[in-house]
């Protein structure tokens, strides 16, 4: 055993965040690779893992940790799935979250305590866990090297701003595209132009659209940057009031944010919709 390994048995290894999100990476990786033949990898896959997390994270880990690991990450995919089936349950697939009223939650919590964590929270790496466990094969981004991903920025602040920078060239792009396909074709017969031009109404959604996404793009960026407005975050939280909850309530949870910035600044970004869902939640953990 090498010096400053901490020798641990299967029982007594922690899987830490940072562990688990190393082992859905490199997996991943390996199932682009084809090394993920049927439901499972090859073994050569868990000793890859096992071999960058020892080196990592200064604890010994073997293959059998790994597949270990696989057994309880299966569970919770399964966990996953039969609540999405279940009726009054939505999925949005842009913050990988499974949605749900406080009357579904609380029934389903009652009825299941350990589901919460998958309640109205974002689940985390869901496309990797969808490849590494669920039955999706490696495509598209995840044709990066494993090198690549360790690289690319992990920060919250870091990436919405990237994708708000990308939203604006976007819009800005297909602004241009639209204008310069309604302006060519002079040419073309005034049949065909009446077929494949866009009417001024069309013309006026776009437009308005397009202000709408840039809108958008500067408020995630904005939001992200620099330090979180508390004041801000004050009132958004006590406007609250009006859907019947008390200041005592709105008072807890406004601490629990100022005292949490990440997730301080995810209740800025939602919508009013979300952020009652988000508020739900966590009142009913303070029961």
């Amino acid at each position: 055993m090498s010096k400053g390994k901490e020798k641990v048995s299967s029982k007594q290894f922690r899987w830490l965040p940072p562990m688990h999100e190393t082992m859905l990476r490199i997996l991943a990786q390996e199932a682009h690779k084809g090394n993920k033949p049927s439901s499972t990898f090859k073994a050569g896959s868990f000793a890859l893992v096992a071999k960058e997390i020892t080196a990592q994270f200064g604890v010994e880990c073997h293959p059998s940790y790994v597949e270990n690991r696989m057994r309880t990450l299966r569970t919770m995919w399964s966990t996953v799935q039969t609540i999405r089936k279940k009726s009054g349950f939505g999925w949005d697939d842009n913050l990988k979250m499974i949605t749900c009223d406080p009357k579904t939650y609380q029934e389903e919590v009652m009825a299941h305590r350990k589901h919460a964590e998958f309640l109205n929270k974002k689940i985390d790496m869901y496309d990797e866990l969808a490849i590494v466990v669920g039955k999706d094969t490696a495509t598209g981004g995840f044709s990066k090297s494993y090198v690549d991903l360790e690289h690319e920025p992990h920060n919250a602040d870091e990436s919405a701003e990237y994708v708000a920078d990308n939203v604006e060239e976007d819009v800005v792009e297909k602004g241009k595209n639209t204008v310069e396909s309604s302006t060519t074709g002079s040419g073309i017969s005034k049949s065909r132009k009446r077929k494949h031009s866009v009417s001024n109404a069309d013309e006026s959604v776009l437009t308005d659209l397009s202000d709408q996404l840039k809108e958008i793009a500067v408020a995630l960026k904005e939001i992200n940057r620099g330090p979180v407005d508390y004041t801000a975050l004050y009132n958004k939280v006590m406007t609250m009031m009006a859907d019947g909850y008390s200041e005592d309530m709105l008072a807890t949870a406004f601490d629990h944010l100022c005292e949490n910035e990440k997730t301080a600044r995810g209740f800025l970004a939602k919508n009013a919709r979300l952020r009652k869902l988000w508020l739900d939640s966590f009142l009913f953990t303070q029961l």
